[in-house]
């Protein structure tokens, strides 16, 4: 059985699925320079459409960054072989390129032939616009703006995307920074009706939106997911991608797509391409679905700073050979690792707070049974925005994160404990790995100090549990216990100023994001 981990946070609640097997793999110099590419597209199965900041006194469709001559992102284009590889990089000459105006962020509607995309004068203060280009007869017309209220004056229009209703519409995603969103950029969209004009543009709402910013969404008709990235709390840093599943305004809760695609920097334009990618390596492996990614994550070029520019990849998501039956005991830990990894959550400062002990005689339990009955009192320490669609959703999210996730964790860990009683009366000897956290609120040696009685904690539990069934397995050494107090995850930044770090900051002890920083996880299970 799969478990989906889930992580909720401040306003909305995000899924995080088990660990995906996705590689993602750099496109090279021949591609991306030390300027910025984005947002790359294939059409017409070989050739690459993508978006990248050159000097506007270059000529030659090369990247020279030069500190006197205004940057502009251009479109490039590329040829996708057969093998993989890309060649015949060069600027675009389709006539979508504006002179002296950044555009960039395309997006294909290959039903009607159409391309969208984003345009922004140069100068302080401008604000992107979505524009479109319709191919006839091989040529591409002159971009025009889009109609409707898809632009609107004062605020940015950016990131389109195309979606399909089942009657055949074409839905435009796009984000905006306009009123009626739940903050920052949002994912809007407008049905483009009979006549091309893009319909009443409309806010995805909850729980795809968020106070935080939603851009560079990315439709998947044949699974009928949105994808899309954001900067809310909870992810491995920068934007990571998300996705919903979904159709026009009905989405369900957001997954993120985990570590091994996203990394601590900006994932951003995350798109599946209609290759025919769908085949078994050497090792194996069936590849799945394969797409392009915008990353300015480690292995991207860079001139000075290390992380200032985004780079294209290209990433691909396989399924492990399924392996061969075995007798049940030669794989002793696969049901137990169904389990893992398993977070447990505390309350602010628990247990025993204000000492710098190491160990409490207070088990997991007694922890729990405390922390559940203080769901009102989180619910009252949430601030209450002026919308009432924001306000059902804080409320929400506290009643999601007591009920999936404290209690939903302690009734995994009963569970999990009973099969590990299990494995060790036939005879395993098992090692368990734990890893203790703090939220930021205290200084580095206390945090410490209040992981290690956390983990203090769980050990109570696992001696104590069901009549000490467990301790002679601890005490003659089958069932070892290896653990790691980490203290605050990433204090270095976390800045002083911060809320989460002032004691007198509602947010500091109630708030989600400071919420799941107060855990310990189980993280491992090794069989010797």
């Amino acid at each position: 059985m799969k478990r989906l981990f889930t992580l909720l946070l401040f306003g909305t609640t995000i899924l995080l699925l088990p660990a995906q097997n996705y590689r993602v793999q750099h496109l090279g110099s021949d591609v991306n320079t030390t300027g910025s590419e984005t947002g790359a597209v294939l059409m017409d199965d070989t050739v690459v459409l993508y978006s990248s900041t050159r000097s506007s006194s270059d000529t030659k469709g090369r990247l020279y960054l030069v500190d006197f001559s205004p940057v502009l992102s251009q479109f490039m284009q590329a040829v996708r072989s057969a093998d993989g590889t890309f060649t015949d990089v060069r600027q675009n000459r389709w006539g979508l390129n504006i002179k002296g105006k950044n555009c960039s962020n395309v997006a294909h509607d290959a039903l009607h032939d159409i391309l969208y995309f984003s345009v922004q004068e140069m100068g302080e203060g401008s604000l992107p616009q979505i524009y479109y280009s319709r191919r006839t007869n091989g040529r591409w017309s002159k971009p025009l703006q889009m109609g409707g209220d898809v632009n609107l004056k004062g605020y940015a229009s950016t990131h389109p995307a195309v979606g399909y209703m089942p009657d055949g519409k074409t839905i435009l995603y796009f984000c905006s920074d306009r009123p009626g969103g739940l903050g920052g950029l949002d994912i809007w969209y407008a049905v483009i009706l009979s006549d091309g004009k893009p319909g009443r543009s409309t806010n995805l709402g909850a729980p795809v939106n968020t106070d935080s910013n939603e851009v560079t969404p990315f439709y998947s008709i044949h699974e009928g997911l949105l994808y899309f990235s954001s900067n809310r709390p909870g992810g491995q840093g920068g934007y990571d991608v998300y996705s919903s599943e979904g159709a026009r305004n009905t989405w369900q809760l957001p997954r993120n797509l985990g570590k091994e695609l996203n990394s601590p920097y900006n994932d951003l334009f995350f798109n599946l391409f209609p290759c025919h990618c769908k085949c078994v390596a050497d090792s194996g492996e069936t590849v799945e679905a394969c797409g392009f990614l915008t990353s300015n994550r480690r292995g991207s070029l860079y001139e000075a700073d290390s992380h200032c520019c985004n780079d294209l990849f290209v990433w691909s998501r396989f399924r492990k050979p399924v392996p061969q039956p075995r007798p049940a005991q030669q794989h002793p830990a696969e049901t137990l690792l169904d389990y893992l990894p398993l977070s447990l959550y505390f309350h602010n400062d628990e247990p025993d707070p204000a000492t710098l002990d190491t160990v409490t005689r207070l088990n997991y339990s007694a922890c729990w049974k405390h922390y559940i009955q203080m769901r009102d009192e989180y619910k009252g320490a949430q601030s209450n925005p002026a919308d009432k669609r924001k306000w059902d959703s804080v409320q929400w999210a506290v009643d999601f994160f007591f009920d999936h996730e404290v209690t939903g964790s302690y009734n995994r860990l009963l569970h999990f404990l009973d099969l590990l009683n299990n494995e060790l009366r036939e005879g395993r000897h098992i090692v368990l790995t734990l890893d203790g956290y703090a939220s930021p609120l205290h200084e580095s040696q206390y945090n410490v100090n209040l992981s290690k009685r956390r983990i203090s904690s769980i050990r109570n539990l696992m001696k104590e549990w069901n009549d000490e069934a467990l301790l002679p397995y601890i005490n003659n050494g089958s069932l070892r216990i290896e653990e790691a107090a980490h203290g605050a995850p990433d204090t270095d930044a976390v800045a002083p100023s911060d809320p989460l770090r002032n004691p007198k900051s509602a947010k500091s002890v109630y708030s989600i994001e400071a919420a799941l920083d107060r855990r310990v996880d189980i993280i491992d299970i090794k069989i010797e």
